[in-house]
């Protein structure tokens, strides 16, 4: 199971300090992660002022109309939100509680890696501290997006990788083959883990054992993975392939090209992209450099070692490529930090046992900084409750959407009473119109224009009930008003009566969106004709939210359009 006797890559055990020998023993990992993921809950559910963000927002909008898959991401963050709001209700927490427990699983596998490279509990208890204190994967473990569990595929795979590769065993294989089908319902760069093993099994084939049945299980098990997101896009024309492109900026995407049909290069996409491994990774990388590095030095390196660089290597490099063609954003090669940590830790006992100061130095502070991540989100709001702290830092902006809300719900009441007409919201952007739709009464449908207003298409475009190029959902919209988020007045105009701009409502997050009314929604006219048939599709209704108090409401077509003239208040 191990590359060598555990013994010889130990360090001295008298040399380490109490705590880590008291530590090695059993259930000290388990219990570490549990306590860590109980704090989490616990803060999230009867602490935490943090609204949901924009993309949390609309994970949890695919949870409630569940399928095969979605526009950018496969199903696997829609189907854990389900899970988990079915069982605990439509709360923040139940939303984020599949991350914290993603979270818990990344850092049980990275401590059973490392276990397994180095031979002692203690190197699994660092490896698991370790995993905490990585900046992207603390944010992650908090935060419901699809990187959490992505990570804790990764780290499952890169474990299963390991014993499938160097200890052999068809039950590893399996593994390997569902923890990257897992992955890649969360996401699809999990693929970029497979260059790594191919590469290190080819460079090391002479000592490993290579199980041609395991690989074909793990294979088979792998492309389960596929299936739904292959099946989703097959029926809605490969949607997923046109956004992949348009992040690398090319022809064909979903988006325009801003650098038109040439080649250009800016050398701060390269320098933006390393820089930004020192924030998301943080001591962390130095420390298992520090650790690569002594392995050598000391003549310990093994070839587990060296998967553990080969399973990072693919995605860095990768996404170094990609700074060829655009910019990178900060999450998307964090993966390549898992299979690091190990070696993190075994520098980190290395180096306590040797009295290296340098790596001792790193060590402090990757737990140091670590710590700091976790403790600022509920420290912060103590420190920006009075100025100039509020001008500082906006903390509103992920605290006051509920207030934002409750102002938009107002001003919707507002509306009806002045109009007769129960209006509808729509925004500009996808996260904005996510976050109304978990935080307004009754949890209504919102719309989103970004699409039709020449924006990246989201999926708001491929709901049946939110599509506003469909004839059957413009019909049911026309001629009530609606409250407008975003945008400007050109965006709105062409589809409604009269538009006028009442300024921004309380706790809006954005310095630069105000807030419009649209009086008689008319429909985009270059995007659909809503009125090409003057009877509605099956189950649709002219104007289902009409206010009629006696029980019955006149045809759209008798009634007196609802804008108000210039002016209106």
């Amino acid at each position: 199971m191990h590359d060598s006797p555990p013994t010889e890559r130990d360090p001295a055990e008298n040399t380490l300090p109490a705590w880590l020998r008291l530590v090695d023993r059993p259930g000290s990992v388990v219990g570490l992660v549990a306590l860590i993921a109980l704090a989490r809950v616990v803060y999230m559910a009867w602490f935490s002022p943090y609204t949901l963000a924009e993309d949390e927002a609309h994970y949890w909008e695919w949870a409630r109309r569940l399928d095969w898959s979605y526009y950018s991401k496969g199903p696997g963050v829609a189907w854990v939100i389900a899970l988990s709001t079915a069982l605990f209700g439509q709360v923040e927490w139940a939303v984020r509680l599949p991350a914290v427990l993603a979270g818990a699983v990344g850092s049980l596998a990275a401590a059973g890696l490392a276990r397994d490279l180095f031979g002692t509990r203690a190197h699994g208890f660092v490896a698991a501290l370790i995993y905490q204190c990585v900046p992207a994967f603390a944010v992650t473990s908090v935060l419901m997006t699809i990187d959490a569990p992505y990570l804790a595929c990764w780290a499952v795979a890169v474990w299963a990788g390991h014993r499938a590769l160097v200890a052999g065993g068809t039950g590893a294989w399996a593994w390997l083959g569902l923890a990257v089908a897992l992955g890649f319902l969360f996401k699809y760069t999990i693929l970029l883990l497979l260059p790594g093993l191919v590469g290190f099994a080819l460079l090391h084939r002479s000592r490993l054992r290579i199980d041609r049945r395991g690989i074909a299980l793990s294979a088979g098990l792998a492309l389960l993975g596929l299936l739904p997101v292959a099946i989703w896009n097959a029926q809605n024309d490969w949607p997923t392939v046109r956004h992949l492109i348009g992040h690398l900026g090319l022809p064909g995407g979903d988006v325009q090209p801003t650098h038109g049909n040439g080649w250009t290069y800016s050398p701060l996409w390269t320098l933006g992209y390393l820089g930004l491994h020192v924030a998301t990774g943080g001591p962390m990388l130095l420390l298992a450099i520090f650790g690569l590095i002594n392995l050598r030095k000391q003549g310990r390196l093994e070839p587990g070692d060296r998967l553990m660089v080969w399973a990072a290597g693919p995605i860095l490099l990768f996404y170094l490529a990609m700074t060829a063609l655009a910019e990178t954003e900060g999450n998307w090669p964090i993966a390549g930090y898992v299979s690091l940590v190990p070696l993190a830790s075994w520098a980190a006992l290395d180096a306590l046992g040797r009295g290296d100061r340098p790596v001792r130095w790193t060590w402090g502070a990757t737990l140091a900084i670590g710590a700091a991540v976790v403790v600022a989100p509920p420290l912060l709001p103590l420190a920006v409750t009075r100025e100039p702290g509020q001008a500082l830092i906006p903390l509103h902006r992920a605290t006051g959407m509920r207030q934002h809300a409750a102002a938009v719900a107002a001003r919707l009441d507002r509306i009806e009473a002045e109009t007769g007409f129960r209006p509808f919201v729509m925004a500009w952007h996808y996260g904005r119109a996510s976050q109304l739709a978990f935080y307004l009464p009754d949890r209504p449908v919102v719309y989103c224009i970004a699409s039709i207003t020449g924006g990246r298409k989201n999926q708001y475009d491929y709901w049946p009930d939110t599509d506003l190029r469909r004839p059957d959902v413009a019909r049911a919209l026309a001629g009530r008003p609606a409250l407008l988020l975003g945008g400007s007045r050109g965006h709105w105009a062409p589809a409604f009566d009269a538009v006028e701009d009442i300024g921004k409502l309380d706790a809006e997050p954005k310095r630069d969106w105000t807030t419009w009314v649209g009086y008689g929604y008319r429909g985009f006219h270059d995007v659909v004709d809503p009125w090409a048939e003057a009877v509605p599709a099956e189950g649709a209704s002219l104007d289902p939210q009409r206010r009629d108090p006696g029980g019955t409401s006149p045809p759209a077509t008798d009634q007196t359009p609802a804008h108000a003239p210039e002016g209106h208040p």
